[in-house]
């Protein structure tokens, strides 16, 4: 660990006890946002999905997001995170839980894509750090509805309108539920696959609120395993490995909070072939990195975060 200057030396011991909870507390309080941010995903009428042209080659398939008409999906993320800070010599740690459900349904099509109509039902965070345990339920979001648009492939087109939502998470500011939504969705292959295609995928995610920005590069190398069924329904298991960078800007309590670091990963999903929508998926990352916060107390300190995140159809 390295500090960038201090304003003050700090004799007493006492007082750099103080010192050393304040840093830690704030990065606690900010981590929510982090996690949320990454982690950190109707009425139809009578749309449904315009089936590729042409057979298929034998033994492949061709996934493309349908989400049937009518017929409202629900979802339960669930996110478990730990974070390893070295301050001073000292190691601190931080968990952090956090749930977002909503109801997904179709409401017809725009310009190509699906136009999906999204219930929040829950968003739920909690963080437990060496100062105490912090956090709850956000009741601002439940039962919030907005439009969205979705490529066939799985790509976020238009979240204007959960731009609009917004909310507060304790202690990190203010933020909106595109932050959410961002890359809720699994992409898929754009063309058909047969047990064994692999493939490899490049995308970058940005993201904004009042209070953060985040930039995301990551690089994806999947492998098509073939059809697995869940729960009776045939579902197309893709596997990946991931790799890439992660950088965010937060700012609260007059302060300037960098992160940055770089990450690897594993990712499995399961995909309703015929039904047109995503059963489970499961991502795994870790992340080496440094936290640099500029203010009235400039510091830099090396942090670790391991998270693993699911996302399954509430059954």
């Amino acid at each position: 660990m390295r500090y960038l200057k201090k304003k003050r030396i700090i004799r007493n011991y006492s007082i750099t006890i103080n010192y050393k909870i304040m840093r830690n507390s704030l990065t606690s309080r900010l981590f929510a946002l982090l996690v949320i941010l990454i982690a950190l995903s109707v009425s139809a009428n009578g749309y449904s999905q315009k089936k590729t042209k042409g057979k298929l080659p034998k033994g492949t398939v061709k996934l493309e997001y349908i989400f049937p008409a009518n017929k409202p999906i629900s979802y339960l993320s669930t996110t478990k995170v730990l974070q390893t800070m070295e301050v001073e010599g000292q190691t601190f740690e931080v968990n952090a839980n956090i749930e977002f459900g909503c109801t997904v349904m179709s409401s017809g099509k725009q310009d190509g894509n699906l136009k999906l109509e999204i219930r929040v039902d829950t968003l739920y965070q909690n963080q437990d750090t060496p100062q105490g345990s912090t956090g709850g339920t956000v009741r601002e979001v439940q039962g919030k509805v907005f439009n969205m648009l979705l490529s066939r492939s799985g790509a976020e087109v238009d979240l204007s309108e959960a731009e609009k939502i917004t909310f507060n998470l304790e202690g990190s500011g203010e933020s909106n539920l595109a932050q959410s939504f961002v890359s809720y969705f699994p992409d898929l292959p754009e063309k058909p696959v047969k047990p064994g295609n692999t493939w490899i995928t490049n995308d970058t995610v940005r993201s904004k609120s009042p209070s953060a920005s985040e930039n995301i590069i990551v690089q994806s190398d999947n492998k098509y395993l073939g059809i697995e069924k869940i729960d009776g329904i045939n579902c197309a298991k893709i596997t990946a490995t991931l790799t890439g960078t992660r950088e965010q800007k937060l700012q609260t309590m007059g302060m300037d909070i960098f992160i940055k670091g770089s990450f690897t990963g594993t990712g499995e999903l399961f995909f309703a072939v015929k039904e047109g929508y995503f059963i489970k998926q499961v991502v795994t990352t870790k992340m080496n990195g440094n936290i640099d916060i500029t203010g009235d107390q400039n510091m830099s300190f090396p942090m670790v975060m391991d998270m693993v995140s699911t996302n399954a159809i509430k059954k």
